[in-house]
């Protein structure tokens, strides 16, 4: 029992080495990558800033697949548990969300947007992390407790990422948007761990940043001060966020999916 307890404490470190690692590939490693091949196909990433965006997201999607089977081994959940109306019902809204977009001047950026910032972000914190840090508390502390617990860790590693933007936001502002990621990753991984698959979680977060880009268009460098009342704006979000996760994963807590599905490997 103490060696198992041990090894366990140690699978703790695997978190960091993951994110590290994906930071570093991502943003020292690949860049040097794509100037070379670029200038060999006389490609200018300024001129075609969208290409070079998806390009990074889809790399960036395969380094954590290839991360999470070298480092963490973590299975992610793809396939529901069963057929659920309500789940449907919510895919087919989504779906219809994007449809009723169409005309709108921003629909093929914001399509673009929210796919490529939902997918990987989904595999990195919610199909990854979150599962692996349900895993390890286990052994630690009864169900409840362990999923809320899993959440919170899992919800502050997603919002703290967030703060590698701060190589093109002031700090005021990259710590509103972290905050504020941090507090919808607590609503999203209540979805993933509800639904039992990180579908529902993925189209989430697409519809979640596919109108905001609709309605503001592509972010760009922001280095202006944060205002107070925008603080107490999102701390009522915060609020909101945070009692519909905690009333997700509390309502009939033995059908949260997810974690019967972790229990069984």
């Amino acid at each position: 029992m103490l060696n198992q307890n041990i090894k366990d404490n140690w699978k703790w470190i695997l978190i960091p080495i993951i994110l590290i690692a994906e930071l570093l590939i991502d943003d020292y490693v690949m860049p040097q990558v794509y100037k070379f091949v670029f200038h060999l196909l006389a490609f200018n990433p300024v001129q075609h800033f969208y290409t070079y965006l998806n390009i990074y997201k889809i790399v960036s999607i395969l380094v954590i697949c290839l991360l999470n089977y070298w480092i963490i081994k973590q299975k992610i959940f793809f396939k529901p548990s069963e057929t659920t109306v309500g789940w449907l019902v919510f895919l087919v809204i989504c779906f219809t969300i994007v449809i009723t977009c169409f005309t709108h001047k921003n629909f093929w950026i914001a399509l673009d947007v929210g796919t490529i910032a939902a997918l990987p972000e989904e595999l990195m914190f919610r199909g990854i992390i979150l599962a692996f840090v349900l895993k390890l508390m286990t052994r630690k502390s009864t169900d409840q407790w362990r999923v809320i617990t899993s959440l919170v860790i899992s919800a502050l590693i997603f919002g703290g990422f967030h703060y590698i933007n701060l190589t093109s936001q002031s700090f005021g502002f990259t710590s509103l948007q972290v905050v504020n990621a941090a507090a919808l990753g607590m609503l999203l991984g209540a979805v993933y761990i509800k639904s039992g698959t990180i579908v529902i979680p993925m189209a989430l977060h697409f519809i979640y940043d596919f109108l905001v880009t609709l309605i503001k268009g592509m972010s760009a460098t922001n280095y202006t001060n944060v205002q107070t009342n925008q603080w107490w704006g999102l701390s009522m979000y915060v609020l909101i966020y945070s009692i519909v996760a905690v009333s997700i994963i509390n309502h009939n807590p033995s059908d949260n999916k997810l974690l019967s599905k972790i229990n069984k490997f």
